[in-house]
């Protein structure tokens, strides 16, 4: 876990970085510390699961082609990514982190389909 110092330095930093190494690193470190700052107990499996599993992709309306996003290049995904950590890093909330986390999901679909990981149910 990281501090909030750590914290507030990584999501205001986000727009240096353009690799999805660093960015997937970084915003993981952000997303499970926000998510355990909602002091709602959850397990890494379970942030693991979030992270890497809730697309939302069923909602229609959360289908790229149905958003303002529907044109954006890889790097213009990127920086709305890294606009979006600036703004909710001092006003987090579910809805502002899984809509940052829709961005970061959308830029590298690609490379999250090849992470494994483990599953919150088998697998």
């Amino acid at each position: 876990m990281i501090t909030e110092e750590k914290y507030y330095q990584l999501m205001g930093s986000m727009r240096k970085y353009k690799s999805f190494q660093k960015l997937h690193q970084n915003w993981y470190l952000c997303f499970e510390y926000i998510l355990r700052s909602f002091k709602c107990n959850f397990s890494k499996k379970s942030i693991n699961s979030l992270f890497y599993d809730f697309d939302m992709s069923n909602w229609e309306a959360l289908h790229k082609e149905n958003t303002e996003y529907k044109n954006y290049t890889k790097s213009e995904l990127i920086e709305s990514f890294a606009s979006e950590c600036s703004y909710i890093s001092d006003r987090a909330s579910y809805d502002r982190l899984f809509r940052t986390h829709w961005l970061f999901r959308k830029a590298f679909e690609k490379e999250l389909n090849n992470i494994r990981f483990p599953r919150l149910f088998g697998k």
